[in-house]
């Protein structure tokens, strides 16, 4: 979908549509699935799946800051690619410091989802805070 749209302006909806239904859909999948197996409750599920959209959504919206800034050695890949591609990124659609806004709300939002959890969501608190401040 991402490559579909290089160069052409794109609704933030649909943005945020492409990352959710990308890279979000694998981590909502894995915590889903986690969850299931371990027969969680309706309403566990209900607010894993909230929390595993909210780090998928993070997970992109690092993976676009990284690609802007971030250092090619530690990613393995070239930095700035996705300007000169005009890919249509939450950073070049939003510019870097709202990016940078929108993935702390992003990871505050699912730290909220699991508080209910207590110590018992502490692995799934340390990822949220491993998502936001990877730099790979």
């Amino acid at each position: 979908m991402d490559t579909e749209f290089e160069g052409q302006e794109i609704s933030n909806e649909y943005l945020e549509y492409m990352h959710n239904n990308k890279t979000g859909a694998l981590i909502k999948a894995s915590v889903r699935i986690g969850a299931i197996l371990a027969e969680a409750k309706e309403n566990d599920l209900e607010i894993l799946t909230k929390y595993a959209e909210k780090i998928g959504l993070a997970f992109q919206i690092r993976d676009d800051i990284l690609s802007e800034i971030g250092d090619e050695k530690v990613l393995g890949k070239p930095v700035g690619n996705d300007k000169e591609l005009k890919k249509i990124t939450f950073v070049t659609k939003y510019g870097l410091d709202k990016a940078k806004e929108m993935l702390e709300n992003e990871i505050n939002e699912a730290i909220k989802q699991i508080r209910i959890y207590d110590k018992k969501g502490e692995f799934l608190k340390e990822l949220a805070l491993y998502i936001k401040n990877r730099e790979k």
